[in-house]
């Protein structure tokens, strides 16, 4: 038995194709001296410890093909558009997010209130390119911490502690942006952004759980009001549609469930500037007149701080609430400050035309550090950023005659911005920066018997604007502030609005939920369940 056994041994080495002299040299010096059965035992447990599965490190993975690697930072409009068009016959992609999917951010103001579910505005990465399930691409869940353009490698962490590098032959950083606070105390930890489906989700908590909270018997008559008081700062498109829609769940879902409740149930917006101030201003007199009918208190104002119950204006005014909802636009993350690379006055990424990353001439080849200053009179990186203000103009940015280039350093959407030309941090702008950036790269990795690429630089397309107001009614204005098209408001505008975002969504499955959440809603209402 014990001879039989030890020549299963030597058969299972020689059968190895991998370490197979190294294996066999071991196993062979066993079988030369005298065992019995625990040393056999032994024997074969040390084998097993030598020739089984190695643990595989991100310096191993994915499979090196012989075609240049994409590394795409980011998981937005323009990350997405990007690895949808790329082609992945002539590119090795991975991936550094700490989020699988892309969210459609237009519908995320729906599922604060249940009309949409969270899942149905989530497209996974993998629908949207299949390739990223290749041995030769990836998808890590971590956060990029720093870019050395000299070794071209990315420095990444995942959420549990571990770092590792990821080396690129191009590099696209489509890392977004974050709620601005403007600096005002108290924003930070009180207020609840909305840009992702969880802060989306814990909206829909929050409120849910204050009006159950404002039916306690004994609550004080102060203390009712506020927890049933909803401030929206920023009277943006993402603003203007948050208070629609709690418009329609306050006078459908809850009027029925809870009559008193939805009676106290206030909604006031605090907007500094203009309300939807890049629309023509008919529509925004139509969208003021609209959300004023159905509730929605208007007040302009800059808010001076945010204390846990009560939003306090410049002027004065205070206004005690349950649930605040920033959504005053986007700045800068920690990451892109850190970068050291151009920036503008509100400490965006600077690009050229053609979307490449600038820098001054002597940083166009450094390590980028998490505590040091940007280029001089730029946004500076760590803990004493220099943050944006309210009233801060990306065009006062200085010219970018003196920058060069970063070699093989792209940058699209939210986090980056062409000094000379400014856009708008907007979906489309993103989704129009990727396609133009998958194309170029296509035709560098086609090379030369496809002819010399020559790249036109990047031009950018407004297509129109559009924002709903409650009820069955929006705004939407086609073309740009120069040459609009068409401008419409009311029912038309709405079913517009749907039919648009319906069919840019990523994939068939998606649309088909969007569509039954819709109906759903519409035969059902909205479910106040909380969990």
């Amino acid at each position: 038995m014990t001879a039989s056994l030890l020549a299963s041994v030597v058969s299972a080495c020689m059968r190895r194709s991998s370490g197979a002299g190294a294996a066999f040299s071991s196993c062979y010096g066993a079988v030369k001296r005298p065992l019995n059965g625990a040393a056999v035992s032994q024997q074969l447990r040390g084998f097993a410890t030598q020739t089984g599965k190695k643990t595989a490190s991100s310096d191993q993975l994915p499979l090196k093909t012989g075609r240049q690697r994409l590394v795409v930072l980011g998981s937005g409009w323009a990350a997405a558009r990007l690895l949808h068009d790329v082609d992945t016959s002539l590119w090795d992609l991975t991936v550094i997010s700490p989020r699988n999917h892309m969210v459609f951010t237009p519908l995320l103001a729906s599922t604060t209130v249940g009309t949409l579910e969270p899942r149905s505005v989530a497209v996974h990465l993998h629908e949207i390119q299949p390739g990223l399930s290749r041995p030769s691409s990836g998808l890590f869940i971590a956060d990029a911490q720093a870019v050395d353009t000299a070794a071209r490698t990315v420095t990444c962490r995942s959420a549990d502690g571990v770092d590792f590098t990821v080396e690129y032959d191009k590099l696209a950083i489509c890392t977004g942006s974050q709620g601005s606070t403007f600096g005002i105390p108290g924003v930070l930890e009180n207020a609840h952004f909305l840009r992702d489906v969880k802060q989306a989700d814990a909206i829909r908590q929050k409120l849910i759980e204050n009006i159950a909270l404002a039916g306690v018997p004994g609550r004080q008559q102060d203390e009712f009001a506020r927890l049933l008081h909803i401030v929206i700062v920023g009277g943006g498109p993402t603003g203007v549609e948050v208070a629609g829609e709690l418009t329609d769940f306050i006078s459908h879902e809850l009027m029925r469930m809870y009559p008193e409740r939805a009676k106290a149930m206030r909604v006031t917006l605090v907007e500094a500037r203009e309300l939807l101030g890049s629309f023509d201003a008919s529509l925004r007199e139509y969208a003021a007149r609209k959300l004023i009918r159905r509730g929605v208190v208007l007040r302009k104002g800059v808010v001076h701080e945010l204390t846990p119950r009560e939003v306090v204006l410049k002027d004065g005014t205070v206004l005690p609430y349950g649930l605040c909802i920033w959504s005053t636009g986007v700045g800068p993350t920690p990451f892109s400050l850190s970068l050291p690379f151009a920036k503008t006055t509100v400490g965006r990424i600077a690009v050229d035309k053609y979307m490449r990353v600038l820098a001054p001439p002597s940083s166009s080849s450094s390590k980028s550090e998490p505590q040091h200053a940007g280029p001089a009179g730029q946004a500076q990186a760590g803990s004493g950023s220099k943050v944006p203000g309210l009233l801060a103009d990306e065009s006062d940015t200085p010219s970018t005659a003196g920058l060069a280039p970063v070699p093989h350093v792209y940058a699209l959407g939210d986090v980056c911005a062409n000094p000379d030309k400014p856009l708008p941090a907007l979906a489309q702008v993103a989704e129009q920066q990727g396609r133009y950036l998958a194309r170029v790269l296509n035709e560098q990795a086609r090379g030369p018997p496809h002819g010399v690429p020559q790249h036109s630089e990047f031009e950018y397309r407004h297509l129109g604007s559009m924002a709903t107001v409650g009820g069955h009614s929006a705004v939407l204005e086609l073309g740009d502030a120069s040459r609009r098209h068409l401008s419409l408001a009311g029912f038309l505008s709405w079913v517009a609005w749907r039919s648009a975002y319906l069919t840019r969504l990523g994939s068939i499955p998606k649309r088909l939920a969007v569509a039954f959440d819709w109906s759903m809603t519409m035969i059902f209402g909205r479910d106040l369940s909380r969990w």
